[in-house]
């Protein structure tokens, strides 16, 4: 298997995961998010309190699975704030 397949993979994963909290939980809280997930036997986290982007040392790519809103008239940052 590829790094790119297992970095697949992993992320497949992940928004599995996200999708079963989605499923009984209204909206996620940072502390559903802070607790990650169990891939293979080892615990990954989904995110990183300090840090908006994020990378998981075990992926080659980033994992974003959060969204910033814009404050009116606030300075946009990312693409997906419009």
């Amino acid at each position: 298997m590829t790094v790119n397949e297992e970095d697949a993979r992993l992320r497949a994963a992940a928004f599995q995961h996200v999708q079963r909290l989605q499923e009984t939980h209204d909206a996620l809280s940072s502390e559903q998010l802070a607790a990650g997930f169990i891939y293979q036997g080892a615990r990954y986290p989904l995110v990183n309190p300090q840090r908006g982007i994020f990378k998981p040392k075990e992926m080659r790519y980033l994992l974003s699975i959060r969204t910033v809103y814009p404050r009116k008239h606030a300075k946009i940052w990312y693409d997906d704030q419009r």
